[in-house]
């Protein structure tokens, strides 16, 4: 579902649970240029069908370059259809778990430049983000750069565990966890386990 016969699938992300994938590719029935695609992995552990993300996100001229925060919600891509300060810019979006996108943001200045500004990436503290731009000061065509976050860049948490029965093999089991804040009256956020492993 990632790679096809003629079309052109240049870059990828994956998620910090690898349950959903995200790349770029020129397939036709896109809207134009490249566009962004994404796959989930189905509770049988199997991969969906590609899913191209809609014209809120892709236009008929390049999207590339996707990475999806250990968030899992915020994807961070490069265009060159949306209003740009020139070449590619980097942009940012909200995408739910059907795949619905949101909140479309151009990151701006000083990441963005009149130049090629593409393949952004954000650490999981969300302090420095690093990229690639061809701009006058580089070595020669295209340059890795890094940028110090805005300190309102709130760092993601990320816990990790599994949920087993309490019987004799442990299997995984589902379940539906409620995150509060210190309060323990403020829901922060609700999350489901993955039946197929717990996680």
């Amino acid at each position: 579902e990632i790679n096809t016969e003629g079309g052109w699938e240049a870059s990828a992300s994956i998620s910090l649970e690898g349950d959903a994938f995200y790349f770029s590719s020129n397939r036709e029935g896109g809207y134009g240029g490249k566009d962004i695609y994404r796959i989930i992995r189905l509770p049988n552990g199997e991969w969906s069908k590609a899913l191209n993300l809609g014209s809120y996100i892709n236009t008929p001229y390049d999207e590339d370059f996707p990475f999806i925060y250990l968030d899992g919600k915020t994807l961070y891509f490069s265009s060159r259809g949306h209003k740009t300060m020139g070449g590619f810019d980097i942009f940012k979006i909200t995408v739910d778990e059907k795949g619905q996108c949101s909140d479309l943001e151009n990151v701006g200045y000083p990441i963005n430049t009149p130049d090629e500004d593409v393949c952004f990436i954000l650490p999981g503290d969300g302090k420095r983000g690093y990229y690639s731009s061809n701009r006058k000061d580089s070595y020669g065509e295209e340059d890795i750069y890094v940028i110090n976050m805005p300190d309102e860049k709130v760092p993601a948490p990320v816990v990790k565990g599994v949920v087993v029965a309490n019987t004799l093999h442990n299997p995984p089991v589902p379940a539906k966890i409620t995150l509060t804040g210190n309060d323990t009256k403020t829901v922060v956020g609700t999350y489901n386990t993955n039946p197929r492993n717990g996680k």
